[in-house]
């Protein structure tokens, strides 16, 4: 499967200067295996140091921290020889030798020849600002697959180009009834699916569509959801991991009471017996979005700049970092997803899935929600001439009160619907905010339309 974030390592590998990079993620979203396809592809060889199935190595760090020493050390632990030249070192699971990951900056310094890669979790490299390398490393952010790097891995040339040809639109044109329903089709499917690599490889080495294949998809994200709650259960202590396993549960089951509206401020009450307030729950909170399996989006009250001024640390709305483990935690079988008849339900897997992407597709811009009095707008993201707001609509219906609302309060220069419908983009009425539709299947559209107007 072809990942997007292909393209970044090979902007990487061309700087006359790169940096060590370390590549950022939950488990599971294929770090490890998208550095060895890329090593074996750009380099002579690709020597692989993986510092939790053999632990012992971390003690190549400890006498001191002097590049060729460490290369030497590690070439012998090896037994061959690692052409500084031509070779790519990675580092997996770096996060289980803090040494290593303070060598980086010796590295970048002293033997600036070498190209180095690191693998790790997203939780266990917030280490101590004295051991981290500030400065002397570049980073990668790795999610699941998102809809359009699926839609490569699932579709046939003529869809994914029609796909790719929509992806560059200036938002005036309309896809074709048939391209139109065929993606939003594959939309369907993501939904059950998701973006886990393993997930969607068994899908697509399977009969996709099936009934009996996404039985087995169904299987196989209750296993990694059970993994991924023993990997809690391991780094976080006995008492630590059952508040945050609570508050991971608490994640869709909270996104299912929502009934037909945009999904609710995340609650405290009852998530743990006995917890009724934001600073006993915020370490599990903050657990959760360390290692990458939740998604936490602020609400504020105004859409004044600067947005992140307005925000109150115990207001936020939660949401799973994939779309197909949502539905396997709420144990929905796929062929309501695949009708897209789920009751209330459908709302807030299409707020899920665009949160999703809109992270997916710019990892480094924050992303907001907005409450006004009895009004609410799903995300809220910072322009460059102000604040744009994004509705979120489950199906073709895209009249909202909220949105007028905020609208006529603000005035944005662009405001954005997101639905089942196709691309199209007018003036509204009364106004001079440019208003646009944006399929669901084409969320990453948002960005342009901002960096457009």
């Amino acid at each position: 499967m072809r990942r997007s974030a292909t393209e970044d390592l090979t902007i990487w590998n061309k700087r006359d200067k790169k940096k060590p990079l370390i590549v950022l993620g939950a488990r599971q979203v294929g770090k490890t295996y998208l550095l060895k396809s890329f090593g074996k592809e750009h380099f002579q060889k690709v020597h692989t140091f993986n510092f939790e199935e053999n632990p012992k190595l971390a003690d190549v760090f400890a006498r001191d921290l002097l590049p060729e020493r460490i290369v030497r050390d590690l070439s012998l632990a090896i037994g061959t020889t690692i052409d500084v030249a031509r070779d790519l070192v990675f580092f997996d699971e770096v996060q289980n030798a803090p040494r290593a990951l303070t060598s980086l900056k010796h590295f970048h310094e002293k033997m600036p020849g070498l190209s180095i890669c690191c693998a790790g979790s997203l939780l266990g490299l917030h280490l101590s600002e004295g051991s981290f390398p500030v400065g002397y490393v570049d980073f990668l952010h790795l999610f699941p697959l998102s809809f359009s790097e699926f839609v490569e891995a699932r579709a046939n040339k003529l869809l994914i180009d029609a796909y790719h040809e929509l992806a560059v639109i200036s938002g005036t044109e309309e896809p074709s009834d048939t391209v139109h329903q065929k993606l939003w089709e594959l939309w369907q499917e993501y939904l059950v699916v998701g973006g886990l690599p393993e997930v969607v490889a068994l899908y697509l080495r399977d009969e996709p569509n099936s009934v009996s294949t996404f039985l087995r998809v169904r299987e196989l994200q209750k296993k990694l959801i059970t993994s991924y709650l023993a990997d809690i259960a391991k780094h976080s202590g006995k008492v630590n991991s059952l508040h945050i396993e609570r508050v991971w549960h608490a994640v869709p089951t909270q996104l299912a009471h929502a009934h037909n509206q945009s999904s609710a401020r995340f609650a405290f009450k009852d998530v743990v017996p006995g917890i009724h307030n934001y600073s006993r729950l915020a370490g599990a909170i903050d657990w959760l979005q360390k290692a990458g399996l939740i998604l936490r989006i602020p609400i504020c009250d105004s859409a004044e700049t600067p947005i992140a001024a307005y925000i109150k640390e115990n207001r936020f709305k939660l949401y799973m970092f994939d779309v197909g483990l949502l539905g396997a935690m709420l144990d929905l079988p796929p062929a309501a997803l695949l009708k897209y008849d789920f009751g209330t339900y459908k709302g807030y897997f299409a707020e899920n899935l665009v949160a999703q992407e809109l992270k997916t597709s710019r990892p480094l811009a924050r992303l907001f929600s907005w409450v006004g009095n009895k009004s609410e707008v799903e995300f809220l993201l910072q322009g460059d001439h102000g604040s744009i707001p994004v509705e979120v609509k489950s199906a073709s219906r895209v009249r909202s009160q909220s949105l007028k609302t905020f609208v006529e309060k603000y005035i944005p220069e662009v405001s954005i619907i997101i639905s089942g419908r196709k691309c199209s983009k007018i003036r509204a009425k009364g106004t001079s905010t440019v208003k646009v539709n944006i399929p669901l299947y084409l969320v990453p559209r948002v960005w342009d339309f901002i960096a457009q107007e």
